[in-house]
């Protein structure tokens, strides 16, 4: 892509512009008092209280006894926020690890984290439906609100929701024709249009519409590859969705999506060997805060499909029926996702060439394992996959005017994962294997009972009884079935007749019953104090074939829970809620080698106590003319049972080593590889933001508004050793602009404006450059993969409502 950025003196004049607003007036726009309230909520009842669907049906903010945070389409345009990973930065207790690009999602809730990936700690829902795969990229446009919903949520949404929830509900059309429009111009030249359209067809029937198109190019030269960019980024989006109102008692919708994207490769550099500082004697590592990478270099040529590719169709189908008008409602909803996605990278993360083997001459001539591109590194990369999920809810409810409320419920998936053999290729490790083909199915049973003790006084209990059985399946290939005769004869040894790969099966069960029990007091219509207790789990699976460890067991999470909730005080709300977690056998991934590959393989931690406290709120200064809003979050999260074999090998060198295998049976190594009182890896201890907002009448029906946020992470570690961190990060955005009364808003912005440089991922790996020998303990030497944040970035959005 061509890249246009705006002039420096362009970016001096729209900073000094900015500033100059914000020092008159430090706050980005609210249009009105009910959007501070949108801050922790999207939808208001009759009463102008707020009213998320949390826990799968409607309630209000201060009703519902969890820890929940909403926002909007409003809220999302007043925080300048673009996708989930933005939003995450104005939500507490929730952090967003997007350190390969829009791939690899790694949401953190509430201190639960991995290294690689996040599967199975938060789940991801449109209106409480599964969206199994990566959401980085999924459009804000057309939406009612996104609710953030912190804690164990297994007893309600069920799998892969052990520290938390993201459930992004839909707009749904009404009486009248509704539409919006959207379009942004800014740097790198970002360019993106949205729209969307619903409309009544008649008084039963209504229809509903969107399109989002979406590019941006990369912010960073790729210096192994002369006049490439690293980061582009492109999107196309499709909605549409039918919805049927028949009768009083009865409603039912079908809706489709369908994205496509298309990225560059990412921008992910190496620090060396050389930068290492500390345990110089048995295996050198790098202590202290990773330096930020001054060029990104990935061998892309050397790929056949750099970057990202991912076409997906999903379909929700809904119907409910509310039972002859007697409130008990019987609803059914269902999900068919079928997505395809195609990844190719550089994992070297470096522009050096990584040879497993030492180099295509040692390849050629000294390790003839046949079938061999001498030339291609191993670490030169394409996958693909192709992935279905169907999803089926079944549920019935009583009344929710009783004091007594009811409702129970089932539930079964099935999630394929089957590899892909068309990118399969050859490389110095001879054919590529074609990996396993995974099956998840998933049935669960549920229920749920509320009990009003008195009008301010409400007690309930959940519980979900589920079974998960997992079956990987290894699959092999005859070489001449899948490559031509043209394309093995330029291999080293060629031989059609290879069976690549050890066909097998694996089967593993994991069952769980998960309860939640809740006590909300609401001491009245603007204040309320609740309580929980509740359990959550991620389920176990397999690793690939040949790591050290077969199979890794499920996770469980068990939560503590108190907070408080009001609008009194001058608040337009503030939120309280202080948390204690027992989180058992936490699945952390790894790195391990072998002869022919490097790989990643999950394994069970241990145990990590996690204290913490989340506040947010809304506070007008002046009126309805100047408001502050804030969120902050505190964790003090420790490992208290646990290892790593790597620490033993620091601090002990080949003392803990049998030939080039680590082993924690040897004197003293057993006890060197505790990380007992060590912080899990990628989590902050504080984050948060602080916002100031303004908005001014300037004329008969035009607002002028401008405002400031400045969004802070505390610095985290690579791993658990607790050695390489990120430094703390520091970012300002601002933003300035006018908005009518007819719903026309026009917004000139800046992110990062002062250019925070803090690395958002650490991937601790190996140097395998040439010329780079092994460490004193025989490991390779130890190198930490560095994802940059998004460099600053100004534009202009021009939207309309109406």
């Amino acid at each position: 892509m061509k890249k246009t950025r705006m002039s420096a003196c362009k970016r001096a004049m729209l900073l000094s512009g900015m500033s100059l607003a914000v020092i008159a007036a430090p706050a980005l726009a609210q249009v009105a008092a009910a959007d501070d309230a949108a801050a922790v909520g999207a939808k208001n009842d009759e009463s102008g209280e707020i009213v998320v669907t949390a826990r799968k049906r409607s309630e209000t903010v201060l009703d519902v006894p969890i820890a929940v945070s909403a926002f909007n389409s409003d809220t999302i345009k007043d925080r300048l926020a673009q996708s989930v990973t933005e939003l995450a930065q104005f939500t507490p207790g929730f952090q967003m690890q997007e350190a390969f690009g829009r791939s690899g999602d790694r949401p953190v809730m509430r201190g639960a984290s991995n290294i690689l990936v996040s599967d199975g700690k938060v789940g991801i829902y449109i209106d409480g439906a599964p969206y199994l795969g990566d959401f980085s990229s999924l459009a804000l446009g057309n939406i009612e609100r996104v609710e953030v919903i912190k804690g164990p949520q297994s007893a309600v949404f069920g799998r892969g929701s052990l520290s938390g929830a993201i459930n992004v509900v839909l707009k749904r059309p009404s009486d009248r024709l509704e539409g919006n429009f959207s379009a942004t111009y800014g740097s790198y030249d970002r360019r993106e249009v949205s729209a969307s359209l619903s409309a009544p067809i008649t008084s039963w029937l209504g229809v509903q519409g969107g399109v989002k198109l979406f590019d941006i190019d990369g912010q960073f030269e790729n210096t192994a590859v002369p006049g490439e960019r690293l980061g582009d980024q492109s999107t196309r989006q499709y909605t549409a969705g039918l919805f049927l109102n028949p009768s009083p008692d009865i409603s039912a919708s079908v809706r489709w999506f369908h994205q496509e994207d298309n990225d560059g490769a990412y921008a992910i550099g190496l620090q060396p060997s050389t930068a290492n500082n500390c345990y110089l004697s048995t295996r050198p590592y790098f202590c202290g805060k990773v330096q930020p990478r001054r060029s990104y270099a990935a061998n892309t040529n050397r790929l056949q499909r750099p970057g990202l590719y991912r076409n997906a169709d999903r379909f929700i189908g809904e119907a409910s029926w509310n039972i002859a008008g007697s409130g008990y409602e019987l609803s059914f909803q269902t999900m068919h996702s079928d997505q395809v996605q195609v990844s190719g990278s550089d994992q070297s993360y470096d522009g050096r060439e990584f040879y497993l083997l030492g180099s295509p001459f040692v390849c050629a001539n000294f390790v003839p394992i046949g079938n061999q591109l001498c030339t291609q590194s191993g670490f030169n990369a394409t996958d693909g996959q192709h992935r279905k999920t169907h999803t089926y809810e079944a549920r019935l409810e009583s009344p929710s005017t009783d004091r007594v409320r009811w409702r129970i419920g089932a539930f079964s998936s099935v999630d394929r994962i089957t590899p892909m053999s068309e990118y399969l290729e050859a490389s110095e490790l001879g054919l590529d294997l074609l990996g396993d083909q995974k099956r998840v199915r998933n049935k669960a049973v549920f229920g749920g009972v509320d009990f009003d003790v008195s009008d301010r006084l409400t007690v309930g209990a959940e519980l979900r009884h589920q079974i998960d059985k997992v079956t990987n399946t290894t699959l092999s290939y005859r070489a001449g079935d899948v490559f031509s005769a043209a394309y093995l004869a330029a291999l080293t040894l060629p031989n059609p007749n290879q069976i690549v790969g050890r066909a097998g099966v694996r089967n593993a069960t994991f069952k769980a019953t998960l309860p939640r029990v809740t006590a909300n007091w609401k001491i009245d219509s603007e204040l309320s104090l609740y309580a929980q207790y509740s359990q959550g789990n991620s389920p176990g699976g397999f690793n690939p074939v040949g790591a050290p460890s077969s199979v890794y067991q499920e996770e469980s999470l068990i939560n503590y829970e108190v907070g408080f909730k009001t609008r009194k005080f001058g608040f337009d709300y503030l939120n309280v809620s202080a948390f204690w977690q027992d989180y058992k056998d936490q699945v952390l991934t790894d790195t391990y080698q072998t002869l022919t590959a490097i790989d990643s393989y999950s394994v069970n931690l241990g145990r990590t106590r996690t204290r913490g406290l989340e506040i947010e709120g809304g506070l007008p200064l002046v009126g309805n003319v100047l408001k502050l809003q804030f969120n902050y979050t505190f964790l003090d999260s420790k490992i208290r049972r646990g290892s790593d074999p790597e620490q033993a090998v620091l601090l002990l060198g080949r003392a803990c080593k049998t030939g080039n295998l680590t082993n924690l049976d040897l004197p003293g190594c057993r006890a060197a590889a505790s990380v007992v009182g060590n912080r899990p890896p990628l989590v902050s201890k504080h984050t948060g933001s602080i916002g100031l907002r303004f908005n001014h009448e300037i004329s008969n029906g035009w607002d002028l508004f401008s405002g400031a946020d400045v969004i802070y992470r505390s610095s985290f570690f690579d791993q658990v050793t607790n050695l390489a961190e990120s430094g703390n990060s520091t970012k300002l955005n601002l933003q300035l602009g006018v908005q009518d009364s007819n719903g026309l808003r026009i917004t000139v912005y800046g992110k990062n404006i002062m250019n925070d440089e803090t690395p958002v991922g650490i991937l601790r790996y190996l140097d395998l450059g040439a010329g780079v020998a092994k460490s004193p303990s025989g490991d390779s030497s130890r190198a930490f993969a560095l994802t940059p944040p998004r460099k600053p970035e100004f534009g202009l959005i021009v939207s309309k409502s109406f």
